[in-house]
């Protein structure tokens, strides 16, 4: 019998088909499959191409090699067209009944490696731990300015851009002024459940998984990787530090966080056959914005950040849309199994 299985962390119900087609691959549609770089392709992205961009805001360059010059490992630019723009005040008013703020933010690229057309999963570790490296540290300077609630890391493979810039590896780190629906979700959550318990929800789960072992991908001496009970898609992944830390700019093991991500990246894309996916940090809020308003006071006790992996897959009914469920066709226990025998 097919299961409604509600998520602990931010309780949203989803609709889990225990007898959901399995397909005999698991690769995506034509829509949802990473589109590789074509031989020779270069963007504004790649090494040589700085002057293409605005200035950066931050690189990582082994040599020292000057700023806006090829010769970095990652680089983070401003989004030319942001969603949100740096300068002004929130300007926080009221029309009649509805509240309005102004589009104050930062929206940023973050050009995970020089070279075009190679995706995260087929950088070196220690490439990728640089990348992890140029999240914190935009984490952490963004978090100085009181006007933003939240930094929000995410990176959406396969989808959004057009032409050869879709191609390269790109993450966009961006504030705002408000706290996303999701992670307020999941702060608010997390708070009652420590209220209640005084423990953290997400120590509680690790705890759990890693005793029943059914829906645990991999994991090393810092961290974890696993499918969450209430997956809300086929195949959903969460990596999280072992010892509790609410901050994910805190962490001090990025180069363990690397390894893990590298393999699950690595598995995925055994399992599924490179499809297209989003890639998500949930971190705690910004406490400079949250202390101002008396939020979050016993956050950094009950929060957990976590790294999240959705490949975008097919199998999504009308009933998702219609009815606000998530349905997901293939269980976490199966998906997990899935992932665990893929063998990198």
């Amino acid at each position: 019998m097919n299961q409604l299985r509600r998520d602990p962390i931010t309780g949203i119900w989803t609709i889990m088909l225990q007898n959901g087609k399995e397909m005999v691959t698991f690769k995506p549609d034509g829509h949802r499959r990473l589109r590789r770089a074509r031989p020779g392709e270069t963007c504004e992205f790649c090494a040589g191409h700085e002057g293409e961009t605005a200035p950066e805001v931050f690189a990582v360059r082994p040599n020292h090699s000057p700023r806006n010059e090829p010769g970095w490992n990652v680089r983070v630019v401003p989004e030319r067209v942001p969603v949100l723009q740096i300068h002004g005040e929130t300007n926080n008013r009221g029309l009649g009944i509805y509240d309005m703020l102004d589009g104050i933010g930062a929206h940023e690229l973050v050009i995970e490696t020089a070279a075009h057309g190679k995706i995260l999963a087929e950088l070196a570790e220690n490439e990728i731990a640089d990348v992890l490296t140029a999240y914190r540290e935009r984490v952490l300077d963004l978090k100085r300015d009181a006007r933003f609630r939240y930094i929000l890391v995410y990176k959406n493979v396969g989808e959004g851009r057009r032409g050869p810039s879709l191609r390269h590896s790109l993450s966009h780190v961006i504030a705002t002024p408000i706290t996303p629906l999701r992670v307020r979700e999941e702060l608010t959550n997390a708070q009652q459940y420590f209220l209640l318990k005084e423990r953290c929800i997400f120590c509680d789960m690790i705890r759990q998984e890693l005793e029943a072992t059914q829906r645990l991908v991999a994991e090393n001496e810092n961290f974890i990787a696993l499918c969450p009970f209430a997956s809300r898609a086929p195949f959903e992944i969460w990596l999280l530090p072992k010892r509790h830390e609410t901050f994910y700019e805190w962490n001090n093991e990025l180069p363990s966080l690397a390894k893990l991500l590298k393999l699950v990246l690595l598995k995925v894309r055994q399992a599924l056959g490179d499809p297209n996916h989003l890639m998500i940090i949930h971190s705690g809020p910004n406490l400079l914005a949250g202390r101002q308003r008396g939020y979050w006071k016993t956050v950094e006790r009950d929060f957990h950040w976590h790294l999240e992996i959705t490949p975008r897959l097919r199998g999504m009914a009308d009933f998702d849309i219609v009815a606000g469920f998530q349905v997901n066709w293939i269980p976490p226990e199966r998906a997990a199994e899935i992932l665990r025998q893929c063998t990198i």
